[in-house]
């Protein structure tokens, strides 16, 4: 048994020494962002530093990821990093802010996985975007933990069977209202099976976007509170 988990051991070192040095000299940025993303779901302290190291990728999408296996290894020293990253892209800062800000996950509570907000028509700024994602964040970890991104079917059909937890997927959309206004459609599903369970939507007008989403943001949620009996354990 002691030489098996010294074998153990020595593959998942060697895999990790892999993953590290693909995550730094892979020449395609989608490989590198996808091997920050295998990192972050290790668990290992091990990933930490490299996945440290990508916070200061050339490419944003790297840089992205790297925050978000950071925020995934939930980790001391893993946020530690990710309260050093000074970024200037609203990508990054949408990611990291989630990555220190997890809901919590309560027995008998609501666990979500929340998708990246998209753009459904394009044209809105990445700004607009990270502000909406943020403000979901805040919003939803008020009262469900947060599945990580990684996390496989069967990984989350066994976290919700043993905390007894109420799955839902949520993908949020964004879409441009005329000159000033915005829609914020939220189409929510289980989770993991993504049966559908409703679809809602606020929109505003005749402010900036970061003002409107302040108010349409909780509203669009509390609707899907009520509707659907989110309630606290």
């Amino acid at each position: 048994m002691l030489i098996g988990l010294a074998f153990a051991a020595q593959a998942q070192d060697a895999r990790l020494t892999f993953l590290a040095k693909q995550l730094s000299a892979a020449k395609d940025p989608r490989v590198r962002a996808q091997t920050a993303v295998i990192l972050g779901s290790s668990g290992q302290a091990g990933a930490i530093d490299p996945l440290c190291k990508a916070t200061r990728d050339a490419d944003v999408l790297v840089r992205v990821a790297a925050a978000n296996g950071l925020g995934e290894l939930g980790l001391e020293d893993a946020r530690d990093c990710l309260r050093e990253i000074k970024d200037s892209s609203p990508q990054v800062q949408a990611a990291v802010a989630a990555a220190l800000r997890p809901g919590k996950v309560t027995s008998g509570g609501l666990y979500v996985y929340l998708e990246p907000v998209t753009d459904k028509a394009g044209g809105l700024p990445d700004a607009t975007l990270a502000t909406a994602e943020k403000l979901l964040r805040e919003k939803l970890g008020t009262m469900a933990g947060f599945a990580p991104a990684a996390e496989t079917k069967p990984q989350a059909v066994a976290t919700i069977r043993s905390k007894k937890l109420r799955g839902f997927r949520i993908r949020p959309q964004l879409s441009a209202v005329g000159a000033k206004g915005l829609k914020l459609e939220l189409l929510v599903m289980t989770y993991p099976d993504q049966a559908i369970k409703g679809a809602f939507n606020v929109k505003a007008s005749g402010a900036e976007h970061g003002a409107l989403l302040k108010i349409m943001v909780p509203r669009v949620v509390d609707d899907a509170a009520f509707d659907l009996d989110w309630k606290a354990p």
